[in-house]
């Protein structure tokens, strides 16, 4: 039996402040969930050209009736402009194949280490274009430690709450701002891994340092 994690994303208006992030953290922690990277906007970074720039929490619970208990509990109280949503994570044992980087295939770094995460959400219309676009970027985000915790297509993300429509929602862990800027900025991504995306596909993505896992 495969064994996968549970995450919860929760996208704030860029107002929220420190205190509403910390005390939503600390009630997702009370309820045995583990927050992941937590800040207000001023601490998340958009990278894509456009992107939407959130505060942002996001959480993995070990279980899915963990997470559901706690938005059954907290999330009628939540901001009205909250986007929230929730989606399998990869399972702990990988992908087959292997292809894809995850936590099974990449050393990871100790628990003390610094981390940062990267929220991908978006769509295309064009696989041969995507499927060529993965293949540039997969052996890139091995290079540098990063891999996938979550991947989620095809409509398999929750709309918790406000209104999101798009085919994929990813999370990549990194072990530090650094290098996940060195993906994002390096000259290969910048002149031919984009560039293979470009007019096929919409893409958010923000990174905010890391509080654990």
């Amino acid at each position: 039996m495969s064994l996968a994690p549970s995450f919860l994303i929760l996208k704030f208006p860029a107002a929220t402040g420190a205190e509403t992030i910390e005390r939503i953290g600390q009630s997702i922690g009370a309820a045995r969930g583990l927050v992941l990277a937590s800040a207000t906007a001023t601490h998340v970074t958009p990278l894509e050209t456009g992107s939407a720039h959130d505060a942002l929490i996001l959480a993995r619970f070990a279980f899915a009736d963990d997470l559901e208990a706690w938005w059954t509990a907290n999330g009628a109280g939540l901001d009205p402009g909250l986007v929230a949503l929730a989606a399998d994570g990869l399972p702990w044992e990988g992908w087959p194949g292997n292809f894809v980087p995850t936590i099974a295939t990449v050393d990871v770094p100790d628990d003390d280490a610094d981390r940062c995460y990267m929220l991908i959400e978006g769509t295309g219309h064009d696989d041969e274009r995507l499927d060529r676009y993965r293949d540039i970027i997969l052996p890139m985000l091995r290079e540098r430690g990063g891999y996938y915790v979550l991947f989620s297509l095809g409509g398999s993300t929750r709309v918790l709450a406000g209104e999101w429509d798009e085919a994929v929602l990813a999370i990549s862990r990194w072990p530090s701002r650094a290098r996940a800027e060195d993906f994002w900025y390096c000259e290969r991504y910048q002149t031919e891994a984009i560039p293979v995306r470009t007019g096929v596909s919409r893409f958010d993505v923000q990174i905010v340092d890391g509080d654990a896992g």
